[in-house]
């Protein structure tokens, strides 16, 4: 009988392979194995020799440890709801390797919570008493304004909107989706009872950005009560999405303080406004139409002329605005670290995935979990309090 690696679970085999989105076929060409030889693997019908683990190792980029975890249910099948943005069968490959690294995250947290207590989640409920699929737009405007009630808000622009829902309990993360039509999603993970974002890192502007994080947390508000198979139905799918789409302009443009802004509505007008309202000029035509300031036929001219100033491919201002970054899990690993409750390499030790997943999935700078990262050099010399002597007056 060949050698084997006892305890090995094929499932993380398919699990490392699709957060890496590498198919079957690709790394069985990378090990030197047919890809019915992976097949048998991922379905638990043959484990791998020691020289063809450590080819998958290599391949894959995986630590030995996460082959050999029980399987405890993955992204797919703990019975939560996803919402994503896209459906389509081209973000497949996409979808499965950001749900399986928003999994790895929550099993991070689970890590850090020995060390640290994050925000408890704090999310307005039963703000409605009907079926989600009953909600009117009023509803979803009644709501948004509750919300921001609830939260101690005013009725003014969001400075930061992530960091708001991040103070909120909601973990939010930033992962490369490589997708055009993926830019986030969202689920209430019940195996923690937590809400969780999941943004697309991709190069995407600040106002955009700032949109997905509301109709995220408008799906984790409203939707909470909606099925997996009341979301993968397409009759059903636009009305969510058209309703955490509306939710997210209500929430970040109240009509109440919106609408007194738009005497005069114009490309121009929209245009000084995108600073203090944070949004973009698309998404203010549309909040002016639902408000009725503007009539559908107005839109439509505004939308001509902004398609026609190439605004559909960049807007004014773009450029000028960084993209919020998520800070909770950071400054959570942080603060354990620089208290000296654990020690960096400690982490990546302690944890089944490669140092590079952890810090990409906390938003720490690459080599943050190294001792001998040019990162840690930089921390320890300010405090200390070097000072470089060619830059003193």
């Amino acid at each position: 009988m060949p050698p084997s690696s006892p305890g090995f679970v094929g499932s993380r085999l398919r699990e490392a392979r699709e957060a890496r989105q590498m198919t079957a076929v690709v790394l069985s060409e990378l090990i030197g194995i047919t890809p019915s030889g992976i097949s048998l693997y991922e379905r638990g019908r043959n484990s791998p020799s020691p020289d063809v683990l450590q080819r998958i190792l290599t391949a894959l980029n995986f630590k030995h440890e996460f082959f050999f975890r029980p399987e405890e249910g993955g992204a797919d099948n703990i019975g939560q709801t996803i919402f994503e943005r896209s459906r389509s069968s081209a973000t497949k490959a996409t979808r499965k390797r950001a749900q399986h690294r928003r999994v790895w995250l929550r099993e991070t947290l689970q890590y850090l919570d020995r060390f640290i207590k994050l925000p408890e989640p704090n999310l307005p409920s039963n703000m409605y008493q009907t079926n989600w699929l009953s909600i009117s737009d009023a509803n979803i405007e009644a709501i948004a304004r509750d919300t921001r009630r609830f939260w101690n808000l005013g009725d003014g622009p969001i400075s930061n909107v992530t960091l708001l829902v991040e103070n909120q309990g909601i973990v939010v993360t930033a992962i490369e989706m490589n997708a055009n039509n993926l830019d986030a999603f969202s689920t209430w993970d019940r195996a923690d009872n937590r809400p969780y974002i999941v943004l697309g890192s991709d190069a995407q502007s600040a106002f955009r950005t700032r949109f997905n994080v509301c109709h995220e947390l408008g799906h984790l508000i409203l939707h909470r009560d909606v099925s997996p198979s009341d979301f993968s139905d397409r009759r059903f799918f636009k009305i969510i999405e058209s309703q955490a789409d509306k939710f997210a302009a209500a929430f970040l443009a109240p009509a109440m303080t919106f609408s007194p802004d738009i005497l005069s509505p114009s490309l121009e007008v929209f245009r000084i406004l995108k600073p203090k309202w944070r949004t973009s000029i698309k998404m203010m035509i549309h909040r002016a139409q639902e408000l009725d300031i503007i009539d559908r036929d107005e839109a439509r001219r505004l939308y001509i002329n902004y398609n026609r100033r190439g605004w559909n491919r960049e807007e004014p201002l773009d450029r000028d605005y960084q993209v919020e970054e998520p800070r909770l899990v950071r400054k959570a690993f942080e603060a354990v670290i620089e208290n000296s409750l654990i020690e960096r390499t400690q982490v990546a030790a302690a944890l089944p995935f490669n140092q590079e997943d952890i810090e990409q999935l906390a938003n720490l700078p690459f080599g943050y979990l190294s001792d001998d990262s040019a990162y840690t050099w930089a921390i320890r010399q300010l405090n200390e309090g070097f000072s470089n002597p060619q830059l003193d007056d």
